[in-house]
C-alpha cells in the first residue's frame, strides 16, 4: 500500500457536516515544517494503516522524548506551560490571584481563561455536562462524540463556569463520557431538551447569571462516518505494537474504527508516524 501521509500525530481536525468530517493534522512543534492536513473521510470501507517509527516529539518545544503529557507535551513543558495545568483539566482549582501558586502565563489567563466560557449538555455515552469557549463550539462537542448539544449558559470565566460544572456533577449530572459506550453507538433513549431544563432550573435556584434564553438554547445533532459499530471495543496500543489498522469502519470522537480495534488518534500526539492506504 502507498504511504498517503507522515508526519506527527495530534488531535484530527473536524468539520461539522452530514456527516463529519476528519481530517489527519500534524502536530510536529515548528508551524514551518508540518505537512499539509489529509483527509480521512475518502478511506471509510478501505484498508488503512498508521505505522509508528517510535520518534516521539514534544508538540511544544520538540524535545525528543520517551512518553508524552497532556496534549503530547514532554515533562518540563507538562509542569510549566499554562496550558497543561491542573486548571486545564479541572478548571474549578484555578489558583489565578494565589500569591503562593500564581498563574503560570498571565497573557494566557487573560487571552483563554477569562473569556467567556458556555456550559452545555450533550449526548455521548450518555448525558453530560461540560464546558468550552465558544471558538471550540461545535469541535469540542464533535471530539467528545456527542450526537447532540445544547448551549444552556454563558459565564464570564473558565474558573466560573468550572464551579457550576463542579456542583451540578456533586448533585449526579456525569460530566464524564465512558468511551466505549460512546464507540458501540448505541441509542441513548433520553430527552436532552428535558435535562437541559433540569439544569436550567437548578441555575435559577442558584442565581446564576448567563443562562441562556431558550430560542438560544438550540439543539445541535451530528451524524458520524461510520460504516459497522464494533460489538467489542478493543484498542490499538502504539508503545505496543508499532503498527495498528485494518479496514476502517467508522471515525467518531477522536477514535478511528477498525475491525482489528479503535486507536485514539489524540492519545498519540507527538507521535510520528506513515499512513498507508
Amino acid at each position: 500500500m502507498p504511504t498517503v501521509w507522515t508526519g506527527t500525530l495530534k488531535k484530527m481536525g473536524v468539520e461539522a457536516a452530514a456527516p463529519v468530517q476528519y481530517r489527519l493534522r500534524d502536530g510536529f512543534h515548528d508551524p514551518d515544517q508540518r505537512v499539509a492536513d489529509h483527509p480521512l473521510n475518502d478511506h471509510l470501507g478501505r484498508p488503512l494503516e498508521l505505522r509508528f517509527d517510535g520518534q516521539i516529539t514534544c508538540t511544544a518545544c520538540g524535545r525528543k522524548i520517551k512518553k508524552t503529557f497532556g496534549p503530547g507535551y514532554c515533562y518540563p513543558c507538562t509542569m510549566t506551560r499554562a496550558d497543561a495545568d491542573i486548571c486545564i483539566v479541572k478548571p474549578e482549582l484555578c489558583h489565578h490571584g494565589d500569591p503562593e501558586h500564581p498563574c503560570r502565563e498571565e497573557e494566557f489567563a487573560q487571552s483563554v481563561c477569562f473569556k467567556p466560557h458556555y456550559l452545555y449538555c450533550s449526548l455521548t455515552s450518555g448525558v453530560k455536562v461540560g464546558i468550552t469557549r465558544e471558538a471550540n463550539i461545535p469541535s469540542r462537542w464533535i471530539d467528545q462524540g456527542a450526537t447532540a448539544a445544547v448551549p444552556v449558559a454563558v459565564l464570564p470565566s473558565r474558573r466560573d463556569v468550572g464551579l457550576i460544572e463542579k456542583r451540578l456533577s456533586d448533585e449526579g449530572f456525569a460530566d464524564k463520557t465512558h468511551w466505549t459506550r460512546m464507540l458501540k453507538g448505541e441509542t441513548v433513549d433520553t430527552n436532552l431538551m428535558e435535562v437541559v431544563d433540569r439544569v436550567v432550573a437548578r441555575l435559577e435556584e442558584w442565581g446564576v447569571e448567563g443562562i441562556l434564553s431558550p430560542l438560544e438554547r438550540i439543539e445541535q445533532n451530528f451524524e458520524y462516518p461510520v460504516l459497522e459499530w464494533p460489538t467489542k471495543v478493543k484498542s490499538h496500543n502504539l508503545d505496543k505494537n508499532p503498527l495498528a489498522g485494518g479496514m476502517l469502519q467508522g471515525i467518531k470522537g477522536q477514535y478511528l474504527i477498525f475491525d482489528t480495534g479503535v486507536i485514539n488518534l489524540r492519545k498519540y500526539s507527538g507521535y510520528r508516524v506513515e499512513v498507508v492506504a
